[in-house]
């Protein structure tokens, strides 16, 4: 049993097919002895939407199509075959999971298969389905059928009656359903939806755009030329109020019948992007009712399976920016373990990437109004859980354990600080001048090797947070510029516009430099803190590079699949953001030094806990620290490195080398490659 994942939640998200039909108890004791600790939550993967569509209650016996039986219809997994499920056996195993005391919740997609398994209900309403610029596929939940009601509306009768049938939890909803299939840029602007914009925003659009109130491929990106041209933030703006009410709409339901819904919401992405790339605002889901969020950091299965780049900072901060702008609902990451349908396999194939995800993931923290410290996540749901054996299970859960294990009283690295007056301002700012979000500052200096230790909400904050770390300061709101610079915590790192003055808020910068050869020039200030290469830092944000700029920043051309595109940004220039990350390891460079990247945290018990990243995918790497003060010890946290570190007095190091530290104030950590090492340093009283 773990001794430390009772400080989290575990979910399983699985198909059927990880199940048996015919042992007695539908292979739920079975799935149990495997784990060997308790499921707070199954979300059964049922895939395709009309097992709510086509649901017409319980009182005859029929067969599940295929593609309700395993995801994609797929024949078999690692143990067996795909069965043929009816709805009264998936009701015996909804009910024999909830007695386990586990939530089940019915997941499903917005997926469209063109009849291939079943006759789809989508097609005998054309009218749902999302008209994008190169085709028309998958359902399409804010639109209205055609004699004027919305989806919703029938979704939700739907919906409350699976719940009541079948004694779900609450509902599940992932990949074509929220959010939707693809970028919002080349998304459905029918008629229908330009309707619905124009009631809400009471904007006229010129006659040109609504041609004929016909619909078509070409009809649809001569449309969504012009509204992302002339009304692209209003639009924006539209769809993420459309989605509020969709999700208040489903959860008053739902919760009026004692149900749950978790929402996958965003798609590798952070808040701000979330908002620009798919139209979802995370908090207003929230506000709306969603109880569960789903952030899904899979940059290393996608990464590994397709070939594709490796996002995996862009991605990864998704977890702190989510949990501080979406404070109110728990968020269980989709753990990328292995999905035999999409055909990708990290516990077996890429271990060392998964116990990086396991451990990192862990470490991000956030402040809470009392000054101390939770975690980001509320715990995983492992995507995909069937097929997983008992010492896949046994080797997870080892690590659950310590990436959920003890807790760290304070950061020593810079805290994050989230505005949601910033990610409001924002929108308008990035449309115009494509400048950095705070997502792009956090993600540009992880791939450059520097981490700020924990986030915290503006109003949050208190004295206990430390040094911080507060990009784009010349979007807060005054009460928030007021709250900043009175802070008596620790030091300031700020970046703005050029043209913010801090002095007007009587803040008096100890150092501050602004950026050059770049249309949007950022400036960087710092107070409450001691720096003694002014000069030299200087010299650095100085320096030219080649880096091109965005002649035409409006015109940028725009991501067009989150999973394969970075969005564009106007240029920072390389010295300014060495400057950046120079200054951002001062607050612990007193107490040592490394040659990786390094988060450290203060543990209870006065240790100096290190989280040593390995950004190199093809090699193990050699961390070196180097103390500033006598080291006393150094414990192994992670399961790597196995044996005790090795240390040196001049910084090399062989099988010989000693496994105490004598007098020695450098040691050295292997991380294997991709992955990640968690030490405990304890330092002897100078």
């Amino acid at each position: 049993m773990s001794t430390h994942y009772d400080k989290a939640d575990l979910f399983a998200w699985m198909p059927l097919i990880g199940f048996d039909k015919n042992l007695p108890d539908k292979g739920v004791s079975k799935l149990m002895n495997r784990i060997q600790h308790t499921l707070d939550g199954v979300c059964l993967l049922l895939a395709h939407p009309d097992i709510i569509h086509q649901h017409e209650g319980m009182e005859e016996e029929r067969v599940l199509p295929p593609d309700n039986c395993s995801y994609y219809a797929r024949p078999y997994n690692e143990e067996q075959q795909r069965q043929e499920w009816t709805n009264h056996e998936l009701k015996d195993l909804v009910q024999r999971l909830t007695n386990q005391g586990t939530e089940c919740f019915v997941s499903i997609f917005g997926i469209t298969l063109n009849h291939l398994f079943h006759q789809e209900w989508i097609y005998d309403h054309p009218e749902l389905l999302f008209q994008n610029r190169n085709f028309t596929s998958q359902l399409h939940v804010l639109k209205r059928f055609r004699d004027g009601t919305y989806y919703e509306d029938f979704f939700a009768d739907q919906i409350c009656r699976v719940m009541e049938d079948y004694g779900f939890s609450g509902l599940h909803v992932a990949d074509s359903f929220c959010p939707q299939i693809g970028v919002i840029k080349n998304g459905d602007f029918s008629i229908d939806m330009l309707e619905q914009f124009m009631e809400h925003t009471k904007i006229q659009l010129p006659q040109e755009i609504i041609t004929d109130r016909i619909d078509s491929t070409e009809l649809n990106a001569a449309r969504a030329d012009w509204i992302w041209e002339h009304y692209r933030a209003d639009w924006i703006e539209f769809l993420c109020w459309r989605w509020e009410a969709f999700w208040k709409k489903i959860c008053d339901r739902l919760h009026a019948i004692g149900k749950k819904v978790f929402v996958l919401g965003m798609y590798c992405s952070d808040p701000f992007d979330t908002v620009y790339c798919n139209g979802i605002d995370l908090r207003g889901i929230v506000n709306a009712g969603v109880d569960y969020l789903m952030p899904n950091m899979a940059a290393n299965s996608c990464s590994i399976g397709r070939n594709r780049h490796w996002p995996y900072y862009q991605w990864a901060n998704m977890i702190p920016l989510t949990d501080s702008y979406a404070d109110q609902a728990k968020k269980y990451n989709m753990l990328a373990v292995k999905d035999a349908t999409e055909e990708w396999d990290m516990i077996h194939h890429a271990p060392t990437f998964l116990d990086r995800d396991i451990g990192f993931l862990a470490s991000y923290l956030r402040y809470q109004k009392d000054g101390s410290l939770k975690r980001c996540l509320d715990g995983h749901n492992i995507c995909l859980a069937d097929g997983v054996g008992e010492q896949e299970w046994h080797w997870l859960l080892e690590r659950f354990d310590i990436g959920f294990g003890k807790m760290p009283v304070a950061s020593l690295a810079p805290t994050f600080v989230w505005s949601d007056t910033v990610q409001k301002q924002m929108l308008r700012e990035y449309i115009t001048h494509r400048r950095w979000t705070p997502h792009k500052f956090l993600s540009e200096l992880n791939w450059a090797g520097v981490h700020t230790g924990a986030t915290v909400r503006c109003e949050d904050l208190t004295n206990q947070c430390g040094n911080l770390f507060v990009p784009d300061f010349d979007l807060l709101s005054e009460q928030e510029k007021q709250q900043l610079a009175a802070y008596k915590g620790g030091g300031v790192i700020c970046t703005s516009a050029e043209d913010f003055c801090p002095e007007q808020y009587e803040i008096q910068p100890v150092f501050q430099v602004i950026d050059h050869d770049t249309p949007f020039r950022n400036k960087l200030f710092v107070y409450g803190m001691e720096i003694e290469n002014k000069e030299e830092l200087a010299d650095l944000a100085a320096k030219t590079d080649d880096a091109p700029i965005l002649e035409d920043p409006f015109h940028a051309p725009d991501s067009n699949h989150t999973l394969k595109d970075t969005m564009p940004y106007q240029k920072v220039s390389k010295g300014f953001l060495k400057v950046l990350c120079k200054l951002m390891v001062l607050p612990f460079a007193h107490l040592f030094e490394s040659t990786h990247p390094v988060i450290p945290m203060v543990m209870e018990d006065g240790a100096i806990r290190l989280y040593l990243l390995n950004d190199d995918r093809l090699h193990y790497a050699d961390a070196v620290i180097k103390t500033k003060q006598p080291i006393k010890e150094v414990k192994n946290i992670s399961k790597f490195p196995l044996l005790p570190v090795r240390f040196s007095e001049n910084g090399t190091f062989n099988f010989m080398s000693s496994h105490h530290p004598g007098n020695c104030r450098c040691f050295r950590v292997p991380i294997p490659q991709a992955g990640l090492g968690i030490v405990d340093l304890y330092l002897e009283d100078d």
